[in-house]
Order: C-alpha cells, then sequence, then structure tokens
C-alpha cells in the first residue's frame, strides 16, 4: 500500500480493524491509526490522569479502557478484548529501565512487564484463537538486541527478550519480524530509534519502506507565522493556545543566545564561558547540553523533560541575527513539540480542558509515546 499523509485529515468509513492497545501514553501513539483502517476499542492505562486524557481522546473506547495495572489485569483485558471483536494488540511497554538515556537499570521490575504481555497474548488465544491475529511491540532499541546482559538472560534461560518473544508466539502460530527503525524516517520530524517487533499470525509482517530523506524541524515548525518568536519577556503565542514555554532567566537567555544552531555549548564556546555563577565548571562543558537543534534536521529525541534549559539537545535551534546572536533562546514549546512528535490537529482539538494547561502531563506524554506516523505506517504493510 502506498503511503498516505497521515496530517491534518479527517477519518471516515466504518470499516475498521479493531485492537487493544496496552500502555499507550494517553493514546498519541494510536490516534492516527484510524486513517489507515485500524481503531483502538480496548486499552489499558496505569496512571488516572492518563486514562483520563486517554478516554477524552477515544471516546469510542468507552468502558473497553481499563484504569490499572495491566498485569493485575490480564483476564478482564483478553475477555473484553474478544468481546469488542478485536484482533490485534498493539503493546508499548515503559521503556526507562533498558534506555540508554534514562541510565538502563535493568533489575527494575520494568523490565519483566513484557513477560505479562505474553501471557495475555495466550490468555486471547487461549479463550479465542482467531482473535489473536498480531501483535505490534515498540520499546527502546536494547528490548531487541541479540546482546544482552545476564540481569536478562540469566532469567530467561540464556535467551534474550526477542528469542523469549519469538519463542513463545511462536508456540502460538505467529511469524516475528523484528528491527531498529529511525521515526524520522517514517514520517516524524525526530531521531527517535525504537526497537519494533511485527507478529502476525502464519504469515510474515513486512517492514514498512522507510523514506529517502528525513523529515526535518524546518519541515515542521519552521513557519513564523505559526510559531513566532518567544523569550523570557514573551512566553506565550496570543494566536496559537499550546506554544507556550516556561519562564527562562535572563541570564540563562543571554548565554544560549551565544549558541550556534545545531551546536551544543561545548562545542562552540569557550570552556572559561561555561561555568557556573560561582565560577565551577558547569554541566554545559559536556557534549549535548545547552543543545540546538538544527532547521535542516530532525529533532534529537524528545523526553519528558523537553522543557529542560540546560538538557541535552532539547534547545529551539533558533536563526542567526543581524547583531551575531541567535534568536529564540528556550526549549521547545508544548506546540512544537506537537508537531515534532506528529500530532495532528485532530487530535490537538481533542486534548480535555482539563489538561490543556497542564504542561508537564503533556509534554510527559509526548516524551513516552510511541509515534503516531510510525505505527500507523507499520500497519499500512499488515
Amino acid at each position: 500500500m502506498p503511503h498516505i499523509n497521515l496530517n491534518n485529515i479527517t477519518a471516515t468509513g466504518n470499516d475498521f480493524e479493531h485492537y487493544t492497545a496496552i500502555c499507550v501514553s494517553g493514546g498519541i501513539g494510536t490516534s492516527k491509526t484510524k486513517y489507515v483502517g485500524y481503531k483502538m476499542v480496548c486499552g489499558c492505562e496505569l496512571l488516572l490522569d492518563r486514562w483520563r486524557f486517554c478516554s477524552a481522546i477515544n471516546p469510542q473506547v468507552g468502558e473497553g479502557l481499563i484504569c490499572g495495572d495491566f498485569t493485575k489485569n490480564i483476564e478482564r483485558i483478553a475477555r473484553e478484548h474478544i468481546k469488542r471483536g478485536a484482533r490485534g494488540l498493539v503493546i508499548t511497554l515503559p521503556c526507562q529501565s533498558m534506555s540508554l538515556a534514562g541510565g538502563q537499570h535493568l533489575d527494575d521490575p520494568l523490565t519483566w512487564l513484557f513477560l505479562y504481555a505474553l501471557e495475555l497474548c495466550r490468555a486471547i488465544y487461549r479463550l479465542s484463537p482467531e482473535h489473536l491475529q498480531w501483535v505490534f511491540w515498540e520499546n527502546c532499541p536494547y528490548f531487541i538486541s541479540d546482546k544482552q546482559d545476564p540481569i536478562i538472560t540469566d532469567r530467561l534461560n540464556g535467551q534474550t527478550i526477542l528469542q523469549t518473544i519469538t519463542k513463545e508466539l511462536n508456540l502460538l502460530d505467529m511469524d516475528v519480524n523484528a528491527k531498529v527503525l529511525d521515526a524520522s524516517l517514517y514520517g516524524t520530524a525526530q531521531m527517535r530509534k525504537r526497537g519494533i517487533i511485527l507478529c502476525r499470525k502464519l504469515k510474515r509482517w513486512e517492514l514498512p519502506q522507510p523514506d529517502e530523506k528525513p523529515l526535518t524541524c524546518g519541515d515542521v515548525i519552521g513557519d513564523r507565522k505559526k510559531f513566532e518568536y518567544l523569550d523570557s519577556s514573551h512566553r506565550r503565542s496570543l494566536t496559537n493556545e499550546f506554544h507556550r514555554i516556561g519562564y527562562v532567566p535572563p541570564v540563562q537567555e543571554a548565554f544560549i543566545r551565544k549558541i550556534e544552531t545545531g551546536k551544543s555549548a561545548a562545542q562552540c564556546l569557550p570552556a572559561k564561558e561555561i561555568v557556573n555563577h560561582d565560577g565551577t565548571q558547569s554541566q554545559g562543558q559536556h557534549s549535548g547540553v545547552f543543545g540546538r537543534n538544527s532547521m535542516n534536521a530532525p529533532a534529537h529525541t524528545i523526553t519528558q523533560g523537553s522543557n529542560c534549559i540546560c538538557g541535552d539537545w532539547t534547545l529551539h535551534p533558533g536563526e542567526l541575527e543581524n547583531n551575531g546572536l541567535y534568536s529564540d533562546p528556550r526549549p521547545f514549546s508544548v506546540a512544537e513539540i506537537f508537531a515534532l512528535t506528529g500530532l495532528d490537529d485532530n487530535f490537538i482539538n481533542a486534548i480535555p480542558a482539563w489538561a490543556r494547561g497542564n504542561d508537564k502531563l503533556l509534554r510527559q506524554l509526548c516524551g513516552e509515546a510511541l509515534m503516531p506516523n510510525l505505527l500507523a505506517r507499520c500497519l499500512q504493510t499488515l
């Protein structure tokens, strides 16, 4: 099937394949599946605010969206999945314990959530095999690595996570196809590499073809009519509700103005300028800290802390001004995070009133989410 434009279009038709989604980060990652013929009808969210958010975004799910720990609701989810005619699963488990960006603490209980996800697959298959036709898994690249720490392989009898998933799903008549994909080559202006596992009953689920070139920051946030300049004196747009940032102290704003587009402080400033107020060495001396993204490349991976002024590659690219300094001395705004995640106007307009001003929640959801265009592109090849 050819690629379709997944931006700012309205879903039509009623001939949808139904699926269940586990740990969907408020429904961000699943927001575009309806454009390619797939609809979430059942799911589970652990936290109340995420459950409320996902319920508002996906009113068609209704009571099929369970609030709570999915590991304690496996039988309930399996029966709801079958009751609602779902035939597939979208599983996007938390990746913090395996993510290099998160420090990789593999002995965390989060590491073993995939075993419960496999139990859910078995429960559905046991109750009604025809309701388990496909499973989509997404996690950090380490999730499908063939070289994993003994903390993992010792518990899995010498196998890796991917080998374990493959073995268990093969017993359920499913073929397993896995690869690390970069979201920037699948319609998203963000360099977000993810371990993708495509599982299909009795047939290979082929990976989608990547684009010839990545989508860039300039492609999605370069329009100054929509994203005007913001600084510490003007922290929100009068015309774009979500184009807002937190307070940037003037001293940091002046410092950021010296950082070139596409570079970090350590890459373009002398060490003597990257110090704390008391003259001690600043963490800004580390590569990537106080890093500006580039308009000519995808954004670096957006994390939950996307509002951090001194984080790794969290700053707006900016533009060179006549005074030799660079504009936009700030992190990306919430609206820009939405654009760089691949969210469209249909999704943004559906955000419930109680969440529209909650920047912390919105940034967390985008920082943890499956990229919606990547999932939709994968489903196009199913």
